[in-house]
């Protein structure tokens, strides 16, 4: 259980690292002036926001709550342990989160995806600040040292 979190963990990490790199490449984008080009940016930056919205509730969470001993067949008490842990203030921004994720997944109208963007900006933000609750976390216990 310890190895399959550790690998959920390194996905999880990489996931961060590229949607950070997104985050960046769209931080002063124009949204009134767009490209293509920028537009393309945008939908790479929304496609690795749910990436890594998935990797961490679906995967990093779930190992965790395992190495943690913790009973896995209810997401929603997966979540409420993330605000247990600390990961965030309450548990309701990861379901926040996740609404969003979901609600890029089914956007096929370019305005209104153009929108969601802009949450996804916010998002990330509150993103980067739960995986540093994690990584503050998981040096606590000694989870992973070998990959620290």
């Amino acid at each position: 259980m310890s190895e399959l979190f550790c690998e959920n963990l390194h996905a999880y990490r990489k996931s961060i690292l590229w949607l950070r790199k997104s985050y960046e490449r769209c931080e002063h984008i124009d949204m009134q002036l767009l490209s293509e080009e920028d537009i393309e940016k945008l939908e790479t930056f929304a496609a690795r926001f749910s990436c890594s919205i998935d990797i961490l509730l679906n995967k990093l969470l779930r190992s965790l709550d395992m190495v943690e001993l913790e009973d896995t067949s209810r997401r929603l008490d997966t979540v409420i342990r993330a605000e247990k842990r600390g990961f965030v203030q309450t548990y309701e921004e990861l379901i926040e989160l996740k609404n969003l994720r979901n609600e890029l997944a089914h956007e096929y109208i370019e305005e209104i995806f153009l929108e969601k963007v802009q949450l996804v900006r916010q998002a990330s933000q509150k993103l980067f600040a739960v995986t540093q609750a994690i990584e503050e976390y998981i040096a606590r216990y000694g989870y992973c040292k070998e990959q620290n």
